[in-house]
């Protein structure tokens, strides 16, 4: 099969859920419940002593993207008090909570997600790792530094984001993310760097003292630890160095690594010489044959990794192109096509096409980050607090989580058009609910007046709540509790 078919590489939100009339707001309500989230709260030291309980918090920050609203003032000005009554004081103290353990309850939740997924096979398990840049325009959010964005060519000002997700046959998950702090800041951002042994610093401790393929591999032995053992470990070539390929073999011999190779000085042993990648390609280039189930030229040979004595295998391919996102970005410098392509595998008993499909489903982060950042504010927080950022970042992966959730559950064979489906449902919830406050008042008063006019000694009351109830068991008005 051709990888041109990937090219196109539609999202999991963009394309769910045209059918059914249902309130979302309730779907995501049970589904927090099935998931045991009061429990999985307080097991990661997530709770309030009084007001709210935490759970009823979380669930109003996490339906913000769907009602299209991206600041929690902006939520409080609207009066939206079906959701809930709390004041923005008690939503921004909840983001900014510094002793919160996020990076625990995302692991506790995940687990409960994929408990469907315990009996897919571990080959059909993919871990993938890729990280993506948040661009801040504030100076004064603490720990912002000058990253470099392959997408634009140059350095911006915000947070570099490594992050760890799991590919199954029924969706795609965020199991974990990092942070990685450069050494370049502006001169107006405050450094704020924690205790690691404490779960208010550890985030922002290991940002600034290790680099990204340290913090990939520690989100792959903090997975593995929770019980997640997938197949293989997907990344680019910017991760494609042996101490991270030898580092995975390490945590579990049956986890194997499929990356894409990036042309550079590292030499592998083939027919007991030692060439670099491109050395390699010029000497077997003459080899390459057509492919039937990809169409690609390819070209398999084996040779030993640096650093070890196992085999590993490199695909060379000529005519790959990556799958694309459709999307134009200003100030993006043109990159050079390549004309050839190379791939490694540890797995040295899989076809040479069989290597190039696994990799393609690396794809499905970049559409990940993609659809985080367009429709559920990645990166959009606006609070100069490190802790609301941590927050804020969780917040969009955990909900993406959710509808994927969701749409396993409904057995959907597509995700349709999600988000726009879940905006509209909310708006028009909304819009009724203060249809109905507007006429309950009226009704109110209308009651109490027509009692006292004509000396009713009942109480008024009861003949409002039994209009209140015939009014609620319509779906339109139904509201949500956590």
């Amino acid at each position: 099969m051709s990888n041109k078919n990937f090219r196109q590489f539609k999202g999991e939100i963009e394309n769910y859920l045209n059918k059914e009339q249902n309130n979302i707001s309730l779907k995501i309500d049970d589904c927090l419940s099935d998931l045991k989230t009061k429990t999985l709260l307080c097991k990661s030291n997530i709770f309030k002593k009084d007001g709210f309980h935490a759970a009823h918090l979380l669930f109003v920050l996490l339906i913000m993207p769907l009602i299209k609203v991206k600041t929690v003032c902006g939520f409080c000005e609207k009066h939206w008090t079906q959701w809930s009554e709390s004041r923005k004081d008690t939503l921004y103290r909840f983001k900014k909570n510094a002793s919160y353990r996020w990076r625990s309850f995302m692991f506790k939740i995940n687990r409960e997600i994929l408990q469907d997924t315990k009996d897919t096979p571990q080959k059909e398990r993919c871990f993938v790792v890729d990280d993506t840049i948040l661009q801040k325009t504030g100076k004064q959010i603490e720990n912002t530094s000058y990253v470099y964005d392959h997408n634009l060519g140059r350095s911006v000002l915000g947070f570099c984001v490594a992050a760890l997700g799991l590919f199954t046959p029924n969706g795609f998950y965020v199991l974990d993310f990092a942070y990685r702090f450069s050494k370049r800041r502006h001169d107006k951002s405050p450094e704020k760097i924690g205790d690691k042994r404490k779960s208010s610093g550890q985030r922002s401790f290991e940002a600034k003292h290790y680099t990204k393929l340290q913090l990939a591999l520690q989100m792959i032995q903090r997975a593995v630890n929770c019980g997640i053992l997938p197949g293989y470990v997907l990344f680019d070539s910017w991760y494609a160095w042996p101490c991270l390929i030898n580092g995975i073999r390490g945590i579990n011999k049956t986890m194997h690594v499929v990356c894409r190779l990036k042309q550079s000085n590292v030499k592998y042993l083939y027919n007991g010489k030692p060439y670099t990648l491109k050395e390699l390609y010029r000497r077997i280039k003459k080899q390459l044959k057509k492919d039937k189930r990809t169409g690609l030229f390819l070209k398999r040979v084996t040779v030993k990794m640096p650093d070890s004595d196992e085999d590993v295998v490199i695909v060379f391919s000529r005519g790959y192109h990556e799958p694309e996102l459709n999307e134009k970005v200003k100030g993006k410098k043109k990159k050079k096509k390549s004309k050839w392509a190379a791939f490694l595998s540890t797995d040295t008993h899989i076809h040479a096409s069989t290597i190039i499909r696994i990799y393609i489903k690396r794809w499905a982060v970049e559409v990940c980050f993609k659809e985080c950042k367009q429709m559920l504010y990645l990166g959009k927080e606006q609070s100069n607090n490190f802790e609301a950022q941590v927050f804020s970042t969780t917040a969009s992966f955990l909900i993406y989580n959710l509808l994927n959730c969701l749409n396993e559950k409904e057995n959907h064979a597509t995700l349709g058009r999600l988000f726009e489906h879940l905006s509209d449902e909310f708006m028009a919830v909304s819009y009724a609910r203060r249809l109905w406050d507007f006429f309950s008042g009226l009704f109110m008063v209308s009651l109490s007046t027509i009692f006292e006019l004509f000396k009713i000694n009942e109480d008024f009351h009861e003949y409002f709540d039994v209009l209140t109830t015939a009014v609620q068991n319509s779906q339109l008005f139904q509201g949500c509790e956590t």
